[in-house]
């Protein structure tokens, strides 16, 4: 069970999504049926970089991704869940200073 800080974050983050023209609806599914640490471990685990990560880069809310949430809360998930969002965070910070905007 996540806690009510970790629920906020999350909270905030869908908000911020939805404010910005983004809608994370996957998420939203998957955190409704599995609950939010569940559907962000599924989701850090995939191996895929989702499409909602790629979309908040693109938005300049890397710190409002659900990988952010994990670094924040790395209590609440596996070593593998935060390993897995510490390398696509790291990966975005070299893809941005590869490319400028």
């Amino acid at each position: 069970m996540a806690s009510l800080a970790l629920e906020t974050f999350i909270d905030e983050t869908v908000r911020l999504s939805e404010q910005n023209g983004y809608h994370p609806t996957t998420f939203i599914g998957m955190r409704q049926r599995h609950g939010t640490v569940k559907a962000i471990s599924r989701l850090m685990e995939s191996g895929d970089v989702q499409s909602g990560f790629k979309r908040l880069q693109e938005l300049g809310l890397l710190d409002w991704t659900i990988e952010a949430a994990v670094i924040k809360f790395p209590a609440e998930f596996s070593p593998a869940t935060r390993e897995c969002a510490e390398f696509r965070l790291r990966l975005a910070k070299v893809d941005a200073n590869a490319h400028p905007t």
